[in-house]
């Protein structure tokens, strides 16, 4: 099986060397595109590797995976840097008030707490290669209420340590690895139920042992409670790069191999700089779709939907009728609002609730007796999540039409200049006019 992703044209734009959160220095680019699902834009926060400027990340990319999912991608420059100039994440306490765990909580609640960068909170997600990749997963261990989506790349196995990062395979079992981020988590563990988890590495790195790669998607599906399923699916960028993809129960989990990249971010066609690949896919596109797809906190309920609304006048009695169908859930009431618009101040003359049927939606609903006019009719569907769908609405008239009339004249004024006569004046139909707000 294969999967296939397109490229985007660019439309956003770079904020470089943004003091926030921290952070002295974050690389920002905000697209002018909005997130497919939740409100406003999600939120990727990208850790840069060892030895590796955050302005490589310019060249990396990032600008399509962002304009596609209406996705802000924010590069943050580490303040406590170790070894040669890797985020520090073999060294320190790991928790909330520490470090540049502190940091990248701050920064993704400062920019999503910031109104006018329009950043839903339930779609904030963190991404990094090799250093930043381990970061990434103990980051996202600590403070799993921020962080949706985790995502690192060629990273060791949470919790390693130094030494285990260079051509040397330090083994820790799914059960180590949920015991320790279950650990800095602390309080917040319960929000690990609703994380999801993406793991890549390159078939070609021979920096950092490829065996991380199945060791971590191991330890997070341990964390999560899922299984890996069978069979894997070729994901091409249509440029002729590919990568597999394998995934575990409910998708919580995905473990990607890049094909034929070595130790680097894998940016897709275009791509450039150090420690940044062009040989496989665009990485941050995938993650912008595979989030948007498998995010556990948005309310993706859109509320059940009104079809084939009718409403016939029956002896000045409306049988008002249609399907009420909610795809995610069931309806447990449909609201009918009746409000007489036969006059210039439409007035609600009545409001009914009923139920619709199970198997295929339908219901119907008799009001009380009507006077003569023009009616509008309002329906809006709850589900048994609290939902209420969109409202539909059909006017239709009580009785028989009023007799025509003749518009009527006033104000009318004349006004003699010489031989010529000017007259003004309004003229008015006396027809009610309908007005929905």
């Amino acid at each position: 099986m294969s999967l296939f992703f397109a490229t985007s044209v660019n439309a956003g734009s770079w904020q470089q060397n943004v003091n926030i959160g921290g952070f002295n220095n974050v690389h920002i680019y905000t697209p002018d595109s909005s997130s497919a699902i939740g409100v406003g834009k999600s939120l990727l926060i990208l850790l840069h590797g060892c030895v590796q400027p955050i302005n490589n990340y310019l060249t990396a990319q990032l600008e399509d995976a962002a304009e596609q999912h209406g996705m802000v991608v924010a590069v943050p420059d580490a303040m406590n840097k170790a070894g040669y100039s890797c985020w520090s994440y073999w060294q320190g306490t790991k928790n909330r008030t520490s470090g540049d765990y502190k940091n990248l909580i701050n920064l993704a609640n400062a920019m999503s707490g910031d109104a006018s960068r329009n950043i839903d909170a339930n779609q904030v997600y963190l991404a990094g290669l090799s250093s930043g990749g381990a970061f990434t997963q103990q980051a996202g261990c600590v403070a799993p209420d921020v962080f949706a989506g985790v995502a690192p790349s060629a990273g060791p196995t949470l919790g390693t340590s130094s030494n285990g990062a260079l051509n040397n395979c330090e083994v820790v079992t799914p059960t180590t690895f949920k015991s320790r981020c279950e650990s800095y988590a602390g309080s917040y563990s319960a929000h690990l139920d609703t994380q999801i988890a993406v793991v890549g590495h390159g078939t070609a790195d021979t920096t950092v042992d490829t065996c991380y790669n199945q060791q971590n998607a191991n330890g997070y599906a341990n964390v999560y409670g899922v299984s890996q399923l069978s069979g894997s699916t070729t994901i091409s960028d249509g440029t002729g790069h590919t990568a597999s993809e394998t995934l575990w129960t409910g998708n919580r989990v995905a473990m990607v191999w890049f094909d034929g990249l070595d130790h680097s971010w894998s940016g897709g066609a275009g791509a450039s700089g150090d420690y940044i690949a062009s040989n496989s896919i665009n990485f941050a596109s995938y993650l912008g779709q595979y989030f948007s797809d498998n995010n556990q906190r948005v309310d993706r309920n859109s509320g059940p939907v009104i079809t084939v609304l009718n409403a016939v006048d029956n002896n000045n009695v409306l049988a008002i009728s249609g399907n009420a169908i909610d795809d995610d859930s069931s309806v447990t009431n449909v609201e009918i609002v009746i409000t007489d618009v036969s006059t210039t101040t439409p007035t609600a003359v009545a409001t009914i609730n009923t139920t619709a049927a199970t198997n295929n939606g339908y219901f119907s609903a008799d009001s009380t007796t009507l006077s003569d006019g023009l009616y509008l009719i309002e329906v809006r569907a709850t589900d048994d999540l609290a939902k209420t769908g969109d409202t539909v609405s059909i006017t239709t008239r009580v009785g028989p039409e009023p007799p025509a009339t003749a518009p009527q004249m006033s104000d009318v004024t004349v006004a003699v200049s010489g031989q010529c006569a000017t007259i003004s004046g309004s003229v008015l139909e006396s027809k009610p006019k309908l007005v929905i707000s």
